[in-house]
């Protein structure tokens, strides 16, 4: 059994066993779309990149040949500018040149619909021709670079001469939901390369991308009318394409809620679309949405054609308004809208002419159904009313005759009979003014209730605004804790950053700590070293005095001897006095030398001190900084 939505895979699988059967009638259906897929085949493979590059004018919209083009469908040129731009719009009337080669929107249409051709023959037959053109369409227009569309819309139904947004172009690209099933029927029968199936889920995941994130895809889901429900369908059928479960559930779950309460009013019309030209036209466009957003429900779990609000809106109701305005219009123009009274093959068949020119196979087999039990409905209504009046024809009937007997009765009774009759005249009479009197009270108690009902429904509408108050309140309470989870967030990844700088900045204080006490180790090495080297010399100059003492009491004992000797002595006196005051200043120098020592390692300790307690005053700063903390106070 295909793994597909829209058409019913178990139907298929059924069909294709008859087909193998030999049923006659698989047969001849089988028969039929073969002669449609043998068409195909004699036509070219289709690409977005056939209309060219024309520059100037109406085909020079995009940025290349990929992108894909189009033109709104009721604008038309200005026929008093001279190259009729800005267009104006004609609500209901087509403009032709929406068609033509240099536009992509018939390309669009013939793709969907030979992919569906292609993919149903393939299923039934298993014909390798079917299946390799279906395969190389794919390519062309998904894969090949050279040829593939871009994964956008973004040009979709342009104004010349009106750059802005216009989010109703979306609607062309449902073209790609029927491609996508076309995709699991031949993935249903093992028609498509690995690749080539992972390579279509990566262009279409691109494209739901595109029409959750632009500009003009969030435009379509705001809008109040038929394309934000097309819109909703898109995303659906391509989240269930791709994979993407969690999209798919909150679409079946929270997005067709907003949509009923939005475009399906109490009595289950659309006011959105009831001003446009052909209003009926768009009511079944819009119902045709509603139906296969249900179709994707109906296969998530969630029934949600039949899901209604507090008030009674639903998709349901809408379709069942739709149908009663079908049934209660008997003029000419209800016969020839879109459903009219579905009384005659000739007016089915106009209805599936103008459904031939939206190009959607599915929408197409889908009203047809519609069609079918519209006018089913209609057959059993009008055989009770049938059956109502036949009956109605034998009471009046009896009546008659019943009312004959007794003229005859009269006629043959004279005198009392007569007036008998005349007085059961009156009190007939009496009792017909007595039952038109009854019946007045019973009109002005209908009446009675009938506002009775009238007030509860103005009631309800009033409940339904103040819930919808509720709701806007509660989805601004959400969006008000998002924010303050995000404050949160914020203020967490600060406290992280700040809290990591700071072991930063600990780790620096440590370092630089570390090396202060080692130059404060070295300073006091270096004192030690000075004090020794001074001790010695105070010790060599105690030394050299002594041995000075010693040679002047040497001198002052010596006998006295000649002159010459005298010189010498006095010579070698003078000799030792100078060593002596050498000996004294050296020492003096050593001694200034490490005083100079003694006061810089004093400056060096000084400043070290004053370096710790300026890096421990920096840390509590940035510490109580960090953590919010006052003075003096611990957290």
């Amino acid at each position: 059994m295909p793994p597909t939505v829209l058409l019913d895979g178990r139907q298929l699988a059924e069909l294709a066993a008859l087909y193998r059967q030999g049923d006659a009638e698989a047969l001849e259906i089988v028969r039929s779309l073969q002669a449609r897929a043998d068409a195909i085949l004699d036509q070219p493979v289709v690409r977005v990149t056939d209309k060219g590059s024309v520059a100037g004018g109406e085909s020079s919209i995009g940025e290349s040949s990929n992108d894909y083009r189009s033109l709104a469908k009721y604008w038309w040129p200005d026929p008093a500018a001279d190259d009729g731009a800005p267009y104006i719009r004609r609500d209901g009337e087509v403009n032709p040149a929406c068609y033509a080669d240099h536009f992509d929107a018939s390309r669009l249409v013939f793709l969907a619909e030979s992919l569906q051709v292609l993919s149903l023959a393939t299923w039934f037959t298993g014909d390798a021709a079917y299946r390799e053109r279906a395969v190389a369409q794919l390519e062309t227009w998904f894969v090949t670079p050279e040829s593939r569309q871009s994964a956008h819309f973004q040009f979709a139904q342009i104004v010349p001469g009106r750059p802005g947004l216009r989010p109703s172009g979306l609607i062309e690209a449902r073209q790609l939901i029927y491609v996508t099933e076309s995709i699991l029927l031949l993935e249903g029968a093992d028609a498509l390369p690995a690749s080539l199936s992972s390579a279509l889920r990566a262009w279409f995941r691109d494209l739901l991308t595109w029409f959750r994130t632009s500009d003009k895809g969030l435009a379509a889901g705001k809008a109040s009318n038929n394309v934000a429900l097309w819109y909703d369908l898109q995303c659906l059928a391509y989240a269930w394409f791709v994979g993407d479960d969690t999209l798919v559930q909150y679409i079946v779950t929270e997005v067709a809620v907003t949509r009923r309460e939005d475009q399906v009013d109490l009595d289950g019309s659309l006011p959105a679309e009831l001003d446009r030209a052909n209003p009926m036209d768009y009511v079944a466009f819009t119902l045709a949405a509603m139906s296969q957003l249900s179709r994707y429900g109906d296969a998530a779990g969630v029934p949600i054609w039949h899901q209604a609000d507090g008030d009674g809106r639903s998709f349901q109701r809408a379709h069942e308004w739709f149908i009663q305005q079908a049934e209660v219009k008997e003029s000419r123009e209800a016969s020839q809208g879109l459903l009219g009274e579905a009384g005659s093959s000739d007016q089915q068949g106009q209805v599936v002419s103008r459904l031939d020119e939206t190009g959607d196979l599915i929408l197409q087999l889908a009203m047809v159904n519609r069609l079918a039990d519209a006018r089913r409905r209609m057959l059993e209504v009008r055989g009770r009313q049938t059956k109502r009046k036949t009956v109605r024809i034998a009471e009046l009937e009896r009546e008659l005759a019943s009312s004959e007997k007794k003229l005859k009765t009269l006629t043959q009774k004279q005198g009392k009979e007569a007036e008998q009759i005349m007085e059961e005249n009156k009190q007939a009479s009496a009792r017909l003014e007595r039952l038109e009197k009854e019946l007045v009270k019973a009109r002005e108690a209908r009446i009675k209730e009938l506002q009775d009902v009238i007030h509860r429904q103005e009631e309800q509408a009033r409940d339904g605004e103040r819930q919808r108050e509720l709701q806007q309140q509660v989805k601004d309470q959400k969006e008000k804790l998002a924010q303050l989870e995000t404050r949160f967030r914020d203020a967490k990844r600060q406290f992280d950053t700040r809290f990591a700088e700071s072991e930063t900045a600990k780790d620096a204080l440590a370092g630089e700590n570390d090396r202060l006490e080692r130059e404060l180790k070295q300073r006091d090495t270096d004192n030690q070293k000075l004090k020794e080297k001074e001790k010695r010399f105070g010790e060599l100059l105690k030394s050299n005095e002594k041995e000075l003492e010693k040679l002047l009491k040497a001198f002052r004992e010596r006998p006295k001897a000649s002159a010459v000797d005298d010189a010498k002595q006095r010579e070698e006196i003078k000799k030792l006095k100078q060593e002596l005051r050498g000996q004294q200043r050296k020492v003096g120098r050593l001694q200034e030398t490490a005083d100079r020592q003694k006061l810089r390692a004093d400056y060096f300790k000084e400043r070290s001190d004053k370096i710790l307690k300026s890096r421990s005053w920096r840390m509590t700063a940035v510490l109580r900084k960090l953590t919010g903390g006052d003075s003096g106070k611990k957290r």
